[in-house]
């Protein structure tokens, strides 16, 4: 039997709905690293990680599992890519954010 993970979509932060999404896809510089968990700001607002990947000023790419709780969500981090050499103004003008 195949298994196919869910496709994580491209969402900002402060736009991710624990009721719908299931996986997400962040953009943002990591500003903060603690004990397995990085913290994330995507402009739109921050969002912490479960994750061992990264380092703190890091421009990254985040794939991350969705967990509702009772009062907000968790993020658990797949896949952590390094965008440092990423033109932003070039990416804002392509994906409009």
């Amino acid at each position: 039997m195949d298994y196919k993970r869910v496709p994580a979509v491209s969402k900002r932060i402060s736009d991710i709905n624990p009721e719908k999404d299931i996986r997400v896809r962040l953009l943002g510089n990591i500003i903060d690293k603690a004990d397995g968990a990085i913290v994330i700001d995507d402009g739109s607002s921050t969002a912490q990680i479960v994750t061992d990947s990264g380092e703190t000023g890091d421009l990254v790419c985040v794939f991350a599992r969705v967990l509702p709780l009772e009062d907000g969500y968790e993020l658990r981090g797949e896949i952590v890519q390094q965008k440092s050499g990423l033109d932003m103004e070039l990416y804002k003008k392509v994906y409009g954010e």
